[in-house]
């Protein structure tokens, strides 16, 4: 049986970025004075700059029907290797080849004009793809039933919600027949349904011989789609082979560090979250410094949180807790734990009373949610990994968690803003 020809050939490719050192502008006129003097008695540090490598010499090869998942945490170099790839950024240095057409799903709107209709985009992706306008034609109709969006096909894109633009976005670029395929972790913008119908598509896209590259953060879907795992941490390749073996390397101890305070500041947010309204800044651990926690010991932390706009109204967390191997294990909605009307950060404290978590190594997701009823609330914010901890059975030992064993109930959880 010969061996299946290369699809894309990645040699040593790094990127760097140039950081400038931004200093906030004084309030005082004498604190504005006061820099003013000392940037020209100083000029070397007010000009300050700093190299930063997102990518440090990363090489693999792909063979034609791979499916190639890759995975890393936040910051790792995964999203800026798929633009590299799809040609939207450029190398500092290294080489691509690839054979065949590439047709890319990164951040939601990447190679659509805002300014144009469903429809109008559907044949600007085609043409860019070298396709004609007859083999367009012949797969608008899957197209559109794909994406469902039915009536609002010729409505200009930048009046979808986010969903329908995902929605769109992935119908136009598995359809129009790409030989290679880029998928960065946009699909968690969509529901469940059309997530799965999504992974269905890429797996009949990869079963007819094309290549797929999939970025992601759910092992899960890695799983499913995946027949081969590269782990990217701080820009270098530190894993390339089966599925399994790179799952086991990011749910590693050492690489889910539980930590007593977690910054979010600099947390890459989904597709979708733009935090113009409000976003949870930190989270402080409380009562438990080692996060080791027994079984009939409660979870509890403080939360800071910064509005953006006044009137968000009434506001409360979705916490979702996974297993290191990114199995879901329950989701909790909790009270509405303020009604806040006006700008400014706030502290509010978390407390899983009753979590019923079995031994082993968890992490969770929090989403804040804001609006004045249940009708119009939305999502404001979502942060994962939110924070790493880990049960111990009542001997003291952890004990693996078999996925049959099904779902935890989270019934306890209190809420409450803390009055300054």
């Amino acid at each position: 049986m010969s061996e299946q020809p290369i699809a894309l050939h990645i040699s040593n490719i790094k990127k760097k970025y140039v950081i400038k050192q931004v200093i906030k502008r004084p309030d005082s006129r004498i604190e504005r004075l006061k820099l003013m003097a000392h940037n020209v008695i100083h000029p070397i540090q007010a000009n300050a700059k700093e190299d930063f490598w997102a990518l440090k010499g990363v090489s693999f090869d792909v063979k034609q029907g791979e499916k190639v998942g890759i995975i890393g945490k936040n910051g790792a170099g995964k999203s800026t290797l798929l633009k590299i790839i799809s040609r939207i950024t450029e190398p500092t240095d290294g080489k691509i080849e690839f054979y065949g057409k590439i047709s890319s799903m990164l951040e939601v709107g990447t190679g659509f004009n805002n300014e144009l209709t469903g429809r109008e985009n559907i044949y600007l992706n085609g043409a860019i793809l070298g396709m004609t306008k007859a083999e367009i034609d012949e797969k608008f109709d899957d197209i559109l039933e794909f994406s469902e969006v039915g009536k609002f096909i010729d409505t200009p894109v930048k009046r979808y919600s986010s969903g329908m633009f995902v929605r769109l976005a992935f119908a136009v670029a598995s359809h129009l027949e790409p030989d290679i395929l880029l998928v960065d972790e946009v699909l968690a913008v969509g529901d469940t349904r059309f997530q799965k119908k999504c992974i269905k598509k890429m797996k009949s896209i990869a079963d007819s011989g094309k290549t797929i590259l999939f970025v992601s953060h759910q092992m899960n879907t890695i799983r499913q789609l995946c027949d081969r795992v590269i782990v990217l941490k701080e820009g270098q390749v530190i894993y390339d082979g089966d599925v399994e073996g790179g799952i086991r390397i990011y749910n590693s101890e050492a690489y889910m560090e539980k930590l007593n305070h977690y910054n979010f500041s600099d947390l890459a947010r989904l597709p979708g979250y733009n935090l113009d309204k409000a976003e949870i800044l930190s989270l402080d651990v409380l009562h438990n410094e080692s996060c080791i926690y027994a079984a009939d010991e409660p979870i509890e932390f403080k939360l800071r949180i910064k509005t953006k706009v006044p009137n968000i109204g009434d506001m409360s967390f979705r916490i979702l807790v996974w297993q290191a191997d990114e199995t879901p294990i329950e989701i909790a909605f909790t009270k509405t734990f303020a009604n806040i009307n006006e700008i400014g950060e706030y502290d509010v404290e978390v407390a899983i009373n009753k979590h019923n978590l079995a031994p082993g190594l968890y992490k969770l997701t929090i989403i804040l949610s804001g609006g004045t009823s249940n009708a119009n609330s939305e999502n404001l914010d979502y942060v994962y990994p939110a924070f790493v901890f880990e049960i111990l059975h009542a001997d003291g030992t952890a004990r693996t968690w078999p996925r049959q064993w099904g779902w935890v109930q989270l019934r306890d959880v209190d809420v409450k803003l803390i009055e300054e």
